[in-house]
C-alpha cells in the first residue's frame, strides 16, 4: 500500500523529500496579474525546468504560486505561517528565508542572465544547506 503525505496543498511521492527537508520557492501574487509578474513567473520556471530538473522531480525543490486574491485553504495556512502580506518570491529552507523579490523584479525582464545567476546560486545555496544539515 502507498501511502502519500499531504501538506498545504502537495502530495510528496513516497521515497521523496520529507516535506520539512524541501526547499520550496513561493510565488505570492494578486489578480489581476500585470506584465512584469507574468514575466518573472515565467523567468523562474525557466529558470527551474532548466537548472533543478531532478529537484523539482524529487520533491527536494517545491515551486508553489499561490493567489492572494483567492487563496485555497492550504494556501491561506502557509500565507499566516509566513505573514505574507504583499506579493513576494520567497525562498524558505527549514527557518531559513529569502526574499528575492526585489531582484527578481529588478533584473528578470532587463538583465535576464543576471536574474538567472541570482536565482539559480539562491536556489543551490538553499539546497546544499538543506542536503548538509547546515
Amino acid at each position: 500500500m502507498l501511502a502519500f503525505t499531504f501538506i498545504a496543498g502537495l502530495v510528496l511521492i513516497p521515497g521523496a523529500v520529507s516535506a520539512e527537508e524541501a526547499v520550496y520557492i513561493y510565488y505570492f501574487y494578486f489578480t489581476p496579474r500585470c506584465d512584469e509578474c507574468l514575466i518573472l513567473e515565467e523567468g523562474l520556471q525557466k529558470v527551474l525546468d532548466g537548472d533543478f530538473p531532478r529537484e523539482l522531480k524529487g520533491n527536494r525543490l517545491i515551486f508553489k504560486k499561490i493567489n492572494l486574491s483567492d487563496p485555497d485553504p492550504g494556501s491561506k495556512e502557509i500565507i499566516r505561517e509566513l505573514r505574507v502580506r504583499r506579493q513576494l518570491l520567497l525562498l524558505v529552507s527549514g527557518e531559513t528565508k529569502v526574499n528575492l523579490t526585489r531582484d527578481a523584479f529588478r533584473y528578470v525582464e532587463t538583465q535576464y542572465d543576471h536574474f538567472h545567476k541570482i536565482m539559480k546560486d539562491a536556489i543551490k545555496q538553499a539546497l546544499s544547506h538543506e542536503t548538509t544539515g547546515v
